[in-house]
C-alpha cells in the first residue's frame, strides 16, 4: 500500500455499502411475489430462499439471461458456464453458439446479480413478472425503508470518518436508487450532510465512467487520486479500475472471485482503516 497515490476524492455507493441491513430484501421479494399469479407464488419463494442460501443455480455473482432463461458464469466478459433453471449445465457447443462474443450487461436482457436486489428481480422475471411490476415492488420497498418500521444501525466509525474527511477530501455519493428515499436513509444514518455531491438514479454501470470523468474534471484530480467504494463489482469496481482509479470492493458474500479491485474487504467497517491510510498525506492534521 505504500506506493499508492494519496486519495483526494472518494465515491461511495449507498445500498450495501453505507449500511448493512438486509431485512428489506425479504420485503422486496414478497412484494414481487404478490404481483405473480397465485400458482407461481410458492415456486417463486422456494427459489428465492434457495438462491439467497446459494443452493440454487441463480445466485449472487452470476448473470441471468432473460431472453434465454439461462444462468451464466462470466469471466472477463465471456461466458464460461451456463445453467438451465433446474441446474442442468448447458453443453459447451451450445454455449459457444449462444455467446460467441463478450456480453454486455444492459439490465434488460442481461441482469448482473451483483447484490441481493437482483435475486428477486431475476427470479421474478423467470416466473413472468414484468419490469414495471418489479419496479413498483422496488418503490414499495423504498417506502418501507423510509418508514419508522425499518430500523437502521449506523456502521461504527463511518460517521466519524466522513466528518474527519469532509474538510480536505471531496466526498461523492453515487447510487442507482432514487433521491427521496436515499435522502431519508442517509438522514437515518446521520450522514446526509457529509457529501459534497450526491448523484441519484446514477444508472451504473452504464454511466459509471461518465460520472467519474465528470468528477475528475470538476475536482481537478487524476483518476489515480480517486477512490471508489462499493459492494457491486460490475457497478462500482470494474469500470473505474479501467480508468485507473483506486477501489475498495466490499465482498459481502465472500464470493472469492478474481477481482480488479485494489482492496477487498467483507464489510464497510474493514474499509475504514484502508480509507484512513489512503488519505493520510492529504489531510491537514
Amino acid at each position: 500500500m505504500t506506493n499508492t497515490p494519496s486519495v483526494k476524492a472518494i465515491v461511495f455507493d449507498l445500498d450495501g455499502t453505507l449500511y448493512e441491513e438486509t431485512a428489506h430484501f425479504d420485503y422486496y421479494a414478497n412484494r414481487i411475489k404478490d404481483k405473480l399469479p397465485d400458482e407461481k407464488q410458492n415456486l417463486f419463494m422456494r427459489d428465492y430462499q434457495l438462491a439467497v442460501n446459494f443452493e440454487h443455480p441463480l445466485q449472487i455473482g452470476r448473470i441471468y439471461d432473460v431472453e434465454n432463461d439461462l444462468i451464466l458464469v462470466e469471466q472477463n466478459g465471456r461466458i464460461i458456464e451456463a445453467y438451465k433453471w433446474n441446474g442442468e449445465p448447458v453443453v459447451k457447443e451450445k454455449l459457444s453458439q449462444l455467446y460467441p462474443n463478450k456480453i454486455t450487461i444492459d439490465y434488460k436482457r442481461m441482469l448482473n446479480i451483483g447484490d441481493l436486489w437482483w435475486v428477486p428481480i431475476s427470479i421474478g422475471a423467470h416466473y413472468g413478472a414484468l419490469k414495471e411490476q418489479s419496479q413498483q415492488a422496488f418503490l414499495e420497498t423504498r417506502d418501507y425503508m423510509m418508514s419508522d418500521q425499518f430500523k437502521m444501525k449506523p456502521i461504527p466509525g463511518l460517521k466519524d470518518l466522513l466528518e474527519f474527511l469532509y474538510k480536505d477530501i471531496h466526498l461523492t455519493l453515487l447510487t442507482n436508487s432514487p433521491e427521496p428515499d436515499s435522502e431519508v436513509i442517509l438522514k437515518k444514518l446521520g450522514i446526509d450532510h457529509l457529501f459534497h455531491k450526491k448523484i441519484f438514479n446514477g444508472k451504473k454501470p452504464v454511466k459509471t465512467k461518465k460520472w467519474f470523468e465528470q468528477l475528475r474534471n470538476e475536482v481537478d484530480v487524476k483518476f489515480s487520486e480517486i477512490l471508489s467504494v462499493g459492494d457491486n463489482e460490475v457497478n462500482d469496481i470494474k469500470p473505474v479500475s479501467e480508468l485507473g482509479c483506486q477501489t475498495i470492493y466490499i465482498d459481502t458474500y465472500q464470493l472469492g472471485k478474481k477481482t480488479t479491485a485494489s482492496y477487498v474487504v467483507n464489510k464497510m467497517s474493514e474499509a475504514i482503516p484502508i480509507i484512513d491510510f489512503l488519505t493520510i498525506s492529504k489531510i491537514k492534521r
